[in-house]
């Protein structure tokens, strides 16, 4: 089918975009995935002045988000704004201006750096006021993706025993199976947090117009903690959002905890997959290059 020229701005977009949320037939998290991501090219295209998207603007907005997001929330991004392009293409409403458009392939897990113990605490000590704060402990202190921590209510929390755990939202879940334990000084500071802004439902709640008092979205936290890092004087590439996560793994790890424990408490599928944390450390500590050459080229005196 042959479609002539139509003009469509972003706010058609986020028309179109309700319509085809009403229409699609998945879990309530897809549904979730899919609104972040049309409302996200939604944004790109305001911010850019485009009224008539093509699929070179697709592909600029796919690259601009390569420094800020993790290729799998850009992918994700992509598959949302594929079966959106798809379905208006089928109902004669806009071209399918996402055919053809790859997707970015996962290259990044070993390039995404840890923090250190030093740097935790600099960017802690930089927090410039209680909600970054909270974000970041929350974030760090239970090894939290974001998507679970935008999820949080603070009925999420449950006591059990002399313990608090926080039930979250977990990859590939449609409903709050998976629990992390808080630990007392994180929980210390999320206290502190809910009484100063008077909390009650989420934990983390939006401050922009658009949707202020709504929950938070996943480019919020990203923009806060890449915010952090940049005052803390640590921003590079591969410190992201997700870099969090990763020192989470790295500094338990290095403090002893089983990797049967940490695989637990990351809420991993497959031991392997914490596995990467552990081999990334043995690699760092592999002194075999310095063994070589030292025996060819003698000890050195640096």
């Amino acid at each position: 089918m042959k479609y002539e020229t139509i003009t469509t701005n972003a706010l058609d977009i986020l028309r179109l975009k309700d319509e085809f949320l009403r229409y699609i037939d998945v879990s309530k998290n897809s549904v979730e995935t899919y609104n972040v991501g049309i409302r996200a090219f939604a944004n790109y295209m305001r911010e850019n002045g485009i009224t008539t998207p093509t699929r070179a603007d697709i592909i600029a907005f796919r690259d601009s988000y390569k420094e800020t997001h993790s290729v799998a929330t850009i992918n994700s991004y992509l598959i949302a704004l594929r079966n959106f392009f798809s379905f208006l293409a089928y109902n004669g409403i806009y071209n399918n201006i996402m055919e053809n458009v790859k997707g970015l392939k996962d290259t990044t897990l070993h390039k995404r750096s840890n923090l250190s113990v030093a740097q935790c605490k600099q960017v802690l000590d930089i927090a410039k006021n209680l909600r970054e704060k909270a974000l970041f402990a929350i974030t760090l202190g239970c090894g939290l993706r974001a998507n679970e921590v935008v999820n949080i209510e603070l009925s999420d929390f449950r006591q059990d025993n002399d313990k608090i755990l926080l039930y979250v939202l977990g990859k590939g879940r449609d409903y709050k199976q998976d629990f992390v334990v808080v630990p007392n000084n994180v929980l210390s500071i999320l206290k502190e947090y809910i009484k100063e802004y008077g909390i009650t439902d989420y934990l983390f709640v939006s401050q922009s117009n658009n949707n202020i008092g709504g929950k938070v979205n996943t480019c919020t936290i990203r923009r806060i903690i890449n915010a952090m890092y940049e005052r803390a004087g640590i921003k590079s590439e591969d410190i992201v959002f997700h870099s969090l996560r990763h020192s989470f793994a790295t500094i338990a790890i290095q403090s002893g905890n089983d990797i049967r424990e940490v695989a637990n408490a990351l809420r991993h599928r497959n031991i392997s997959t914490t596995e990467r944390y552990l081999h990334d450390l043995d690699a760092r500590n592999n002194n075999c290059s310095n063994s070589v050459a030292n025996n060819i080229f003698g000890a050195s005196g640096i």
